[in-house]
């Protein structure tokens, strides 16, 4: 438990949330988990301060993502009327990386985490807007692709690179629809203008340790097959040497 612990929070009871928590979120848990990170999934009825409570002791988390919605100083549960995260909870998330992909949290709850020992948090200050156009949730790409840059956190990356690389994303993602949908360009380049880094830039989490640990049972493994096949050679009187 410890440095190997990533907590994701996601709430399912609308298309705005539905699509942050099943078109978007997904991309980061496997993310994390192909990197060995021990990922903690608060979905739909588990995103609340309970269920958090007791990941935050059990775990220890390094990382917090929430996909919901938000207001200036809540992250919004699954239940209507509670909150996953507020003002009464900052201090939960002491000395971790947190990402709220919600709207407005980075008004008042973002500077309030800081200010209660998170060591740096992406929010959005303004409302987070998602334009989907059709069944197929064209043109989501985009917005999918930026928001979830902060997942370079699990590759060690310290906080204000992960942020220059989201703007960068954004970047990208607002000149491609520029000519094609320039509504689309709009929004994104919305997003990405209240999209904003909280306290220490410097601030990065190390590999989990899930991966130090398989990289030494696989050298471990390795040099068992190859004592293995030592001995046996050693043993092993060679066929042109055998005597009648």
């Amino acid at each position: 438990m410890g440095d190997n612990d990533t907590t994701i929070i996601r709430t399912d009871f609308d298309l705005a949330t539905m699509i942050l928590s099943q078109k978007i979120a997904p991309e980061v848990i496997e993310y994390a988990h192909k990197r060995l990170y021990a990922v903690k999934d608060l979905y739909k009825e588990k995103a609340n301060k309970t269920e958090l409570l007791s990941n935050f002791i059990w775990s220890i988390p390094v990382t917090v993502f929430g996909f919901s919605h938000g207001v200036e100083d809540a992250l919004l549960g699954q239940e209507i009327g509670q909150n996953v995260l507020d003002l009464a909870n900052t201090a939960w998330v002491n000395n971790k990386i947190v990402v709220l992909n919600a709207c407005s949290c980075g008004k008042q709850l973002a500077p309030a985490m800081v200010d209660a020992g998170t060591r740096a948090v992406f929010a959005y200050d303004d409302l987070l807007t998602l334009r989907v156009t059709s069944d197929t949730y064209d043109p989501l790409e985009g917005f999918k692709e930026s928001i979830n840059t902060p997942k370079l956190l699990y590759d060690g990356l310290k906080a204000k690179e992960v942020y220059d690389k989201t703007i960068e994303e954004y970047n990208k993602w607002i000149d491609y629809w520029d000519e094609k949908d320039p509504v689309t360009a709009d929004v994104l380049r919305h997003d990405r203008d209240c999209f904003k880094l909280y306290g220490n830039g410097e601030s990065s989490i190390t590999f989990s340790t899930f991966l130090i640990l398989g990289l030494t049972d696989i050298f471990f493994l390795a040099w068992a097959i190859l004592w293995t096949f030592l001995e046996v050679v050693r043993t092993t009187k060679p066929l042109w040497r055998k005597t009648k």
